[in-house]
């Protein structure tokens, strides 16, 4: 009765559309500039799912729900929703507003910059395989701000909350304004892990900037950048602009140049590249023998669990489910069809005197 129109309820409001503008949400090094480009040129783009405004609302709630707790401490929480003069350079003007500043027991202040995001995003940043520079960018951009009221105000602390475990994971960031250097001092986890970064990112503001002022020139110019990802990203992926943006990809890939010379590092990396593939094929074969062996022996004993030294081996019996695409009606395998876009890199060493072996 409810659970299947929930998600319809935001579809049938009328849609609130932003227009473009330059601010510190948009202005990370990972935001496709492609996708900026279109967002100020007006062009249309695909309608969210109804979802998809239940997760942006929830990210709001999560927000107030970190903040009614960090009350509960020792923390102040003070300034929340603050405008933010962020300063001008290269033509672009930025404002913005602030999460809020959170004063400790030694009455020092830091910037609280919230973020409510994903499980497979916060393992991406809790495991260190990423670093949030669009988020510390933002936090920077703020702290630049600030600094004319407060000079005084240099650190920033990052908060991510994971929505779908509420575990939390903190940046401590400090930023200079006078080299516009960031640096992230300590990522800190809700398990009471603390890793030492020490990771620097130098113009980090200035670069942000000099962003802005090249998407307006695209913009002034009407033409579009180079896209930054590949079409199988994940970006692209959940991009509005996506069907937009890759119209005529197919006839863009078939003007791009052949029979061109390339660059040394290009063949650098080629012979690199297949070290790494020989390696790779080599010891996931071994992988499997092993594997293989391994599950013998214990079939042979008549086990399925048991210690070996300081290791357990279990064997689990795994069943997948898969679809017999000959008992569907080909109208509806054809209404389920989707068009994965993907760049395939072939590589052939020239041989003298003979065809070319494939790599």
């Amino acid at each position: 009765m409810i659970a299947d129109i929930l998600h319809k309820l935001p579809l049938s409001e009328e849609e609130k559309t932003y227009p473009y503008y330059p601010r510190p949400s948009l202005a990370g090094p990972e935001r496709c500039i492609r996708q900026l480009v279109y967002f100020g040129l007006d062009m249309p783009k695909e309608p969210l799912p109804g979802r998809t405004y239940y997760v942006f609302d929830d990210g709001h709630w999560h927000e107030e729900l970190s903040i009614d707790w960090i009350r509960k401490s020792a923390f102040e929480v003070h300034s929340q929703q603050m405008k933010v003069d962020c300063g001008m350079e290269k033509g672009i003007h930025l404002f913005g507003s602030i999460d809020g500043i959170i004063t400790d027991i030694v009455a020092q202040d830091y910037l609280l910059e919230h973020k409510a995001l994903n499980h497979f995003t916060c393992q991406r940043y809790w495991t260190g395989k990423e670093l949030p520079k669009d988020y510390i960018t933002q936090c920077c951009l703020y702290l630049r701000g600030l600094h004319k009221v407060n000079p005084d105000l240099t650190m920033a602390i990052l908060l991510i909350k994971n929505k779908n475990t509420a575990a939390y994971l903190e940046y401590l960031i400090r930023y200079d304004r006078n080299t516009d250097r960031a640096e992230v001092l300590e990522r800190v986890n809700s398990q009471g892990e603390h890793i030492d970064m020490a990771e620097v990112i130098d113009n980090v503001t200035s670069d942000a900037f000099g962003k802005f002022a090249l998407v307006q020139d695209y913009i002034d110019r009407q033409t579009l950048p180079k896209r930054q990802y590949e079409p199988d990203s994940w970006q692209c992926e959940y991009c509005g602009y996506n069907r937009i943006c890759y119209a005529n990809y197919a006839e863009e890939f078939k003007e791009l140049k052949t029979a061109q010379m390339l660059p040394d590092e290009i063949a650098d990396m080629v012979r690199y590249r297949k070290e790494v593939s020989a390696h790779r094929l080599e010891m996931e074969k071994e992988e499997k023998d092993l594997a293989f062996q391994i599950k013998t022996m214990m079939k042979d004993a008549d086990t399925r669990e048991g210690r070996a030294g300081e290791y357990i081996c279990a064997l689990s019996l795994v069943e997948r489910v898969s679809i017999d695409k000959k008992l569907i009606p080909q109208e509806i395998l054809d209404k389920a069809k989707k068009m994965i876009r993907y760049e395939k890199l072939n590589i052939r060493k020239i041989k003298e005197g003979g065809a070319n072996e494939q790599i």
